[in-house]
């Protein structure tokens, strides 16, 4: 159930099965219903750009609902291209969370990682951040410079 990103709305899929039945080759099939949003992470995607050699970094909010307390027990990237660090933060009363994310690759190029937090609540166990990390190579000027 992975409804972290959706927020107390209604949210409808639809699809088409194709049958050996020569009267109804086709089905339509539609499912729809209310979903529950489990915590708010904002951003939802994670994306840092820069020149590479540069210290990339940024930060993403979780914020549990209040219908859905939870803790994070454990943080970590699933490709091992990120250095992460979740830090709890109390307001009020309530936990939220301070997701910090460090890019670790120095070649210029782009790719994707994902970090996925571990949970105590048995409705989502696993919650997953995306982050994409786009490094331009320096310019030949720049790198003389430095």
């Amino acid at each position: 159930m992975d409804t972290a990103g959706y927020g107390g709305r209604r949210l409808e899929k639809s699809a088409e099965v194709m049958t050996n039945d020569p009267k109804e080759s086709v089905v339509h099939l539609t499912i729809a219903g209310p979903v529950d949003r489990f915590a708010t992470i904002t951003p939802r995607m994670l994306s840092l750009r820069g020149v590479s050699g540069e210290t990339l970094h940024g930060s993403v909010s979780i914020v549990p609902e209040d219908k859905y307390p939870f803790k994070v027990l454990d943080t970590y990237p699933l490709e091992g291209k990120l250095k992460v660090q979740l830090d709890p933060v109390t307001q009020g009363g309530k936990t939220t969370y301070a997701l910090r994310v460090e890019n670790l690759r120095t070649e210029a190029g782009s790719y994707n990682d994902t970090v996925r937090m571990k949970t105590d609540h048995p409705l989502q166990p696993e919650m997953d951040v995306r982050v994409y990390v786009y490094l331009r190579a320096q310019p030949s000027f720049e790198k003389k410079a430095n």
